[in-house]
């Protein structure tokens, strides 16, 4: 008898021969004007492939690399009505809440004046016990849609570490059938050649295990489109772990994402395990989060 793990590599693989003809069409054609009435096609053209996914939920993650970009996106079914998903996630502070719990964000603020807020972000190439990351971003927070019928948002900074540039967030949804919601998250940005050579040298030492989600040869990919792969996945289950606990007091919001965000990623263990123990990752982002509360980013 195979094994979970074997099982679950099958699922996966014949889940990619039966959809790596569409996925290549999607990703290679011109991006469309995100619209509702083509997200709800996509979500006609993908219900099996959402139903029969190998993530442990109805998800389809996918990558590419094209002139001089990367990008990773995720396109899921959440449990939640497009309301209560609208109303929060066009909150800029309950993104900075929810990027809290990854591993490279040691500090998120909102800041300029409502009318165009930014998310001024604190980052690192680990995760930073002393909330004192060695970059700074500030991304623009634009709210495109937010009503009972689409969600657009778009999150762009066009400078980050390492002389990278052109990062771009994209989150739209639209309402499916019991009550549940089809949302799309894009992830890109492009990378500095310096970034690039500092990339190759981590996946070649202490990174070299690291690997994405879409199967290669007798593997899964590696490389700059594994980690995209794998910090697309990290920040979509920050906003799905962030919206599970909706109904929990603001107190006490953040720790039971953030614990709800280890029990996503330990589902993936050969991409997404980080360093040492679950409570050493508990107690720095608390840490880190506590600061927010008396301290200013940068």
């Amino acid at each position: 008898m195979a094994s979970p793990k074997m099982r679950w590599t099958l699922a996966y693989r014949s889940l990619w021969l039966l959809t790596a003809a569409w996925t290549g069409v999607l990703l290679a054609a011109p991006a469309p004007e995100p619209s509702a009435a083509a997200l709800a096609a996509t979500y006609q053209s993908s219900a099996e492939r959402l139903q029969g996914s190998p993530f442990k939920r109805p998800m389809i993650l996918q990558s590419a690399e094209s002139e001089g970009a990367l990008k990773g996106e995720i396109h899921a079914v959440i449990g939640k009505p497009l309301a209560t998903v609208s109303s929060a996630l066009a909150d800029p502070e309950n993104w900075c809440e929810a990027m809290m719990v990854h591993p490279n964000v040691a500090g998120c603020r909102v800041v300029g004046d409502a009318a165009a807020p930014k998310l001024a972000m604190n980052l690192g190439a680990r995760l930073e016990a002393s909330g004192e990351a060695p970059y700074y971003a500030e991304f623009e927070f634009r709210r495109m849609q937010a009503d009972e019928g689409f969600l657009q948002l778009r999150l762009e900074a066009d400078k980050g570490p390492v002389g990278t540039r052109d990062y771009r967030i994209l989150v739209e949804a639209v309402p499916v059938e019991e009550g549940k919601t089809f949302l799309h998250f894009s992830y890109s940005y492009v990378p500095s050649f310096a970034s690039r050579m500092a990339t190759q040298a981590y996946l070649s030492t202490k990174g070299r295990n690291k690997v994405g989600f879409t199967p290669q040869g007798e593997g899964y990919i590696g490389g700059l489109r594994g980690g995209i792969e794998r910090n697309a996945m990290r920040y979509y289950l920050a906003l799905e772990s962030h919206l599970a606990e909706l109904s929990v007091p603001e107190g006490q919001r953040f720790e039971r994402s953030l614990q709800r965000w280890l029990d996503a990623v330990e589902e993936y263990p050969r991409q997404l395990k980080e360093d040492g123990t679950r409570e050493e990752y508990v107690a720095i982002k608390r840490g880190q989060y506590r600061r927010l509360q008396v301290a200013t980013v940068r």
